[in-house]
This record gives C-alpha cells, structure tokens and sequence, in this order.
C-alpha cells in the first residue's frame, strides 16, 4: 500500500464464486481476454478453442516502448552507435510531432501551424477506446484497419454523445471540434506519462487566450474556484470503477436545455444539483441570462428519435447525415441509424456515403443498405469489396454474407476472399462469446447451420449466461424445428437477466407458440417494462391479450406504447381497431391524424380517413 495504493472490491454486495460471470478466471475479467493486450507488450494469446485454455506469451508484462513504436533492437543499436536522429530513430513507428499553435493577429483562439497527421490517433487509439480488434498486430497500422470503434448509438454515451459506460477518450474526441482542427493526444498530455502538460487552466490557455477565457465574464464563477476550472465545465468527470474519474473528451458548452428534453447530464447541474432548486430549467435560465443561446437542432434531438422509431425523423436523419459541421464520428452513428427507415431518400443517402473519405462513415453507409433486397444490395456493395479499410471490408462481409450462396460462381470467388479476411479476424477474438456469437450469425447467413450450432456453444462453453448466444441459440433450435431445445435456454436466460426486455419477450413468445397464453402475458408485460423494450414487444402484448378477451387492457397498452414510441405504424392500427372493436370511438380521431400523417398513401388509413371524416 506504498503511495496510497489498496486493493479494494470491485462489486463488494456480490459473492464472487466461481460460477460468477466477475470470477477472475472467467471470460468477463481473466487478464488473456481483458487486459493484457493494452496493458502489456508483443502479447500474443495462443487461445486453444478446443482446449478452452491459454498459452499467452509476452514479452513485457508492462507496456514498454514496443507497445507503441514496434520493434527495437534497430533502435538499441543505433543508440550504441550514437547514431539516433530525429530523422533516424529505428523504430517502425517514429514518435509524431503534434501540431503547433499560434496566436495569430486578435485572435482568441491559436490556430494550427503545419499538417494534421492521425498518427497519434492510431497509435493511441488501439487502446484509449471502444473498439473491437481486427488483428492480433496493430502497431503502424491505421485505427481504422486494426480494429472497429463503437459508435455513440450503441449504447455507450448518452443521446447527445458524452460518456455513460466506459468508452475509453476516443469516441468522445472525435466527435470535439479540437480534433477536427488537427489537436491531437501530445497537445495536452506527455505521451509516456499520461500526465498533462500543465495543470490547471494553463492547460487550456495554451490556445486559448486566458485574457479573453480565463475570466468571470466567460466562465460566470468565482476565480480560482471549481466552477472557474475549464475543465468541470467543457471535461465534466464520470466515476468508474469507484475510484476511477474519467473526463468526456468532446469539449461541448453544457446544455440543460438538452438536458431537459432528452435527460441527458449536464455540468451546471452536475455541480449544483444538490442545492434546492438548482435543477436543469434553473440551468437554462442562468446561461440565458449570462447570453449563451443554445444552438437550434442539436443532432441529439434527432438521434433521440431515430433510436424510438419515430418514421417522421427519417428526413431530418437523413439531412443531419450530410450535415458537414457535425465530426464524421456522428455522422456516422446517424447513417447507422438509417437503416430503421429504408426509403428511396434515405439509402440513396448512405450510398452516396459509400464514397466518404472517412471509414467510419463508409462502414456505417454499408450497416444501413442492409435494409435493401439481397440482389440489390450486392450491385451497390460488391464494387466496394477492395475498400481499403479493414473496418470497412468486414462490415460489407457481414451485410453480404446472406447473399452469398445467390450468386454466379465468379462472383461468390470476389466475396469468399472478403470473408475469409473476415473469419480470420474473428479468430483473434475467439476467445470472446460475443465474437463466437458473431461467427454462428456469419454460418447461418452463409448456410451452414452446423458451423453456427457449434459456434453457439462454443460461445456457451466460454460463458454459459451470456444472453446474446442464449437468446441466438434458442432461435436458432426454432427456425431448425426443434423447439423443445429451445426452453432451456430460455429458462437459463430468463433466471440470470429478468430485467432484460429482450429475454422476457424471448420466453413470452415460446410461452405462446406452446399456446399457454397464461404464462406467457406476464412475461411480455414485463418485457415493455424494462429499459430495452422495444414497440413491438409492445404490439404482441396486446395482441396477446385481445386474444384472451382483455382487449380493454389492450387499447392502455398500445395508448401507452404510442406515447413511448411515438408514430409507429403497427401500433397505431392496432390500436385504432381495438378502439372500435370496444366501441370507444372518441379519441379515435387522433390516432387516425397520426396514421395519416405516417402513411396517407396506404389503403386501410384511406379508408379510415374516409370513413371517420364523413
């Protein structure tokens, strides 16, 4: 405990038995999987699928110079020879020098001097974010080649892109306007450090006049207290691990007026939420009178209602995607996005994207024409299939695979090279349920059903709870007509994750195709309860119970979905027919307006329009 250092229990109410998914020797937490690749040098994994067992190999156990500049014994005996040169350093990979900054005439703000390089970014990167790895050597390699980030809609950042989980600093910096000037890791921090350069605001006047920021009449706080620190306004800190404070590395002006409307934090409130009446709306209030006028439009806004299915965002998705002032990294996770409301608009749009000259965008164009009909998709796609993006090529190996056995012989020889390339990627991660989950999902696609079968429980055999290959695996035994496999799964699934929407919808709907509808409504009740619910677990719901004659329960069902995930076609008929299935036609008109304004074009809503507006 020399320098203050403990250890201490990561999950201190929970008994870590062997059989705990947090036990050190399983998949969640064992040093092969988790660790050592960031935090130590050359490893190599030496994973033994069929033995389930390691024979890692490194050849530090810290990171070592190694870990970011590739080999050195070029560079110890250039040293020897006192021949080392900034020109001549030895290594692979040289240290970058970052951009300078200057103040150029009144300026406010110092602007760059030089080219923008992504050398650090790549280097850094490969551990300092959410990415998944694409192959087992990443020095000197692009980000983008050696691994795939997670993009904000994936669940790690709140709606309007600040940290939630543990993302890591990458996905945060991309989306700052810092990054997109050319600021880069080595501005602010000693890259072998980690430490930043200057502590406090000096930090931060390195390019930013403190005349003109580092003052009352900017930051509104006493001087030289928290409020007048940069960064607990424009860096608010999240707490991981219990002991652990990370800064969000996008560099936003709070807004509580998102806040407000999406529930998202905010660093005013963060602050002084604990004092009465300090809440988002007295946020808002006080940074309009200080001046600071939220700007309209926020991508956020946007996100938020693409991620609830509302069909009348498809436009303004659409028109954010080419947005050019927003940081690919957002364009990208909107473009995702797209694919929930295939229109002729909407996938001309990604396929325009297609020809982005960032990857992320491209692999997020290549996700979203996945709504589009096999053959079409590969006419789009196949002329793409040399991307030189490792990132890139994978995601088109899994939007084609489906299409695979459809095609001419010369055609499948184009396609079977990418995704060779692919399953070899995935081999560096076998190790890794999910990644096992991934390849059953690639075999089926591609028709090989046993691959996939064994896939699955190679995933189970590595983590016997992980939901994703339980749920997978038990539909799996469905389409293959076996499901009596199935209910084991479920049931598993169903003790380890209750709170998971996903799993009660799972055995809800087995429940029912066995025809117990009984046991089968408090399932799906309690999977539109829960924070992953989806408007369809929604819709069966009261389908379910209109089949057993609790159609009024129903029609409070599908009210109260419409409001959670408003503008959903399926749920709005629905509702509209139980309403005049019970007879309560005096709210009918409204959800009639919607219907119309989702889908005037379709049959049945003429007719409705028709028949209620007479």
């Amino acid at each position: 405990e020399e320098g203050g250092q403990r250890w201490f229990h990561l999950q201190p109410d929970e008994n870590i038995t062997p059989e705990h998914p947090f036990f050190w020797a399983r998949h969640f937490q064992n040093w092969n999987s988790r660790c050592a690749s960031c935090h130590s040098t050359n490893v190599e994994k030496n994973y033994d699928a069929a033995a389930h067992s390691y024979n890692t190999a490194w050849s530090e156990i810290n990171v070592s110079c190694e870990a970011c500049h590739g080999p050195g014994s070029k560079h110890v005996a250039l040293a020897k020879e006192n021949k080392l040169a900034d020109n001549n350093t030895g290594f692979t990979v040289p240290s970058s020098q970052s951009l300078s900054w200057q103040f150029e005439d009144d300026g406010a703000i110092a602007t760059p001097q030089g080219k923008k390089s992504s050398t650090q970014i790549d280097m850094c990167g490969s551990c300092h974010a959410l990415r998944t790895q694409l192959t087992d050597k990443t020095v000197g390699l692009g980000f983008h080649d050696a691994n795939r980030l997670q993009l904000l809609n994936e669940g790690s950042y709140f709606a309007d892109g600040q940290i939630r989980e543990e993302a890591f600093v990458m996905g945060s910096f991309l989306q700052s306007k810092m990054h997109g000037k050319g600021v880069t890791c080595s501005n602010c921090h000693n890259p072998h450090s980690g430490k930043v350069l200057v502590e406090g605001n000096g930090l931060c006047a390195q390019c930013h006049k403190p005349a003109v920021f580092d003052t009352p009449a900017h930051h509104h706080h006493q001087e030289a207290s928290a409020g007048a620190a940069c960064v607990n306004c424009h860096m608010p800190a999240r707490t991981y691990m219990q002991v652990d404070d990370r800064r969000d590395h996008s560099f936003t002006i709070p807004r509580p007026d998102l806040s407000q409307a999406l529930g998202v934090p905010n660093a005013c409130t963060s602050c002084h939420g604990d004092q009465t009446g300090k809440d988002d709306a007295w946020a808002s209030e006080q940074m309009s009178k200080w001046g600071v006028k939220p700007r309209a439009g926020h991508w956020a806004n946007i996100s938020q209602r693409a991620q609830v299915g509302d069909v009348l965002v498809a436009r303004a998705l659409t028109r954010a995607v080419d947005e050019a002032t927003l940081s690919p990294v957002v364009r990208a996770s909107l473009l995702q996005q797209i694919a929930a409301f295939p229109s002729r608009v909407s996938m001309e749009t990604a396929q325009k994207n297609l020809q982005d000259k960032n990857p992320m965008v491209r692999r997020a164009a290549v996700s979203a024409l996945q709504a589009l009909p096999a053959e079409t998709r590969w006419q789009i796609l196949s002329p793409h299939l040399q991307d030189k993006s490792r990132s890139v090529r994978f995601q088109l190996a899994e939007t084609l695979a489906d299409v695979f056995t459809q095609l001419p012989a010369d055609q499948q020889n184009k396609l079977a090279d990418v995704i060779e390339e692919y399953r070899a990627s995935l081999s560096v991660s076998a190790d890794s349920p999910a990644t096992q989950t991934a390849i059953a999902t690639l075999e089926l696609n591609l028709g090989d059903t046993q691959a996939a079968e064994q896939a699955y429980l190679q995933a189970l055999r590595i983590e016997p709870n992980y939901i994703p290959a339980l749920l997978n695996m038990a539909d799996y035994y469905r389409g293959m007509g076996q499901e009596p496999e199935a209910e084991p799964l479920l049931k598993r699934a169903l003790l380890v994750a209750p709170d998971s929407g996903a799993v009660q919808y799972s055995y809800g709907l087995h429940l029912i195709r066995k025809g117990d509808y009984d046991g089968a409504l408090p399932h799906l009740k309690l999977a539109i309860q829960q924070a992953d619910a989806q408007p369809r677990y929604a819709y069966v719901y009261a389908v379910a119970l209109d089949e057993q004659g609790q159609t009024d329960q129903a029609v409070k069902t599908l009210v109260a979905a419409t409001k959670r995930w408003p503008n959903q076609y399926d749920l709005l008929k629905t509702l509209v027919l139980y309403l005049e299935k019970t007879g309560n036609t005096f709210s009918i008109y409204k959800y009639i307006s919607q219907l119309s304004s989702i889908a005037p074009a379709a049959p049945e809503v003429k007719k409705l329009v028709e028949k209620y507006t007479r």
